[in-house]
């Protein structure tokens, strides 16, 4: 602790103000007679080429039309959805909406929906996780950093500790650095360097979009597969509605840009 005649911090054993933080992380030291504080600052650039934000995404649809013709082939166009004030959206699809059976055909459509995926409205380059599962934690709940100066696995062969990392398109997450977990289970330990490992995600990261027609028209399984769900007078049978990723948030919302606020990145992006 800082003391009376002295601004400089006083580190646990062990550690020190050049390895307080992970490498490229900045350490904050605020340190004196009325406070004692050292904190690590997430780096704003320099990130690897596949990282991309990390946020957490959801799925909605819209009510089903009474038009069994395609939108995109001059049908009735379903009802358009919002995803909220935190939310921009992502990619959309349109969808059949099917009378009975287990099956979505052209002999059974009566109409169709408008399948949406939103995507928060920022999200971080860098992130702390204290185990794998954080990678997938991360995506569905959107948790917030917590990026504690000598708490970082600085050594191999550690645990209860916290590792940066990013995540790449297709969900799974990878090393911020040469320190990684060694494998990809909850009781993984810190290893410096060799072969990369991937931590599980929660499958695609889904890029923003441009507002507009539907990216895709055909009929797409996106997660767990078809249910059923009632719409107007007959059953709907759609097939991938389902919410896939957590709604979850524990973050308030930001504007526009990217900010860097108590070593967060948020890297905003809009429609």
């Amino acid at each position: 602790m800082g003391n009376f005649f002295s601004s400089s911090c006083d580190y646990d054993s062990g550690w020190s103000k050049s390895n307080a933080c992970p490498p490229g992380f900045e350490v904050i030291e605020d340190c004196g007679w009325f406070s004692s504080s050292i904190s690590c600052r997430a780096p704003s650039s320099g990130f690897d080429a596949r990282a991309v934000p990390a946020s957490d995404q959801f799925t909605t649809r819209s009510s089903c039309t009474s038009d069994p013709t395609n939108p995109s082939s001059g049908g009735a166009s379903p009802p358009s959805v919002s995803c909220g004030s935190s939310h921009s959206l992502a990619s959309e699809t349109y969808q059949r909406c099917c009378n009975g059976g287990s099956t979505c055909t052209s002999s059974n459509t009566y109409g169709w929906t408008r399948f949406v995926v939103c995507k928060n409205n920022y999200g971080d380059m860098v992130f702390d996780t204290s185990n794998p599962e954080d990678c997938m934690n991360k995506i569905t709940s959107g948790l917030t950093n917590n990026f504690i100066a000598q708490r970082w696995c600085k050594s191999e062969g550690m645990d209860g500790c916290w590792l940066p990392y990013s995540v790449q398109s297709d969900g799974s997450c990878f090393p911020y650095g040469s320190m990684q977990w060694d494998s990809t289970s909850w009781d993984a330990k810190s290893k410096l360097g060799g072969s990369e490992i991937l931590l599980n995600g929660a499958g695609p990261i889904v890029g923003l979009a441009e507002v507009g027609a539907p990216t895709s028209t055909t009929q797409t399984n996106i997660k767990s597969g078809p249910i059923g769900a009632t719409a107007g007078a007959g059953l709907a049978c759609v097939f991938g509605i389902s919410m896939f990723l957590n709604k979850k948030q524990k973050r308030s919302n930001k504007p526009a840009g990217v900010e860097m606020k108590d070593g967060q990145l948020h890297a905003v992006k809009t429609v």
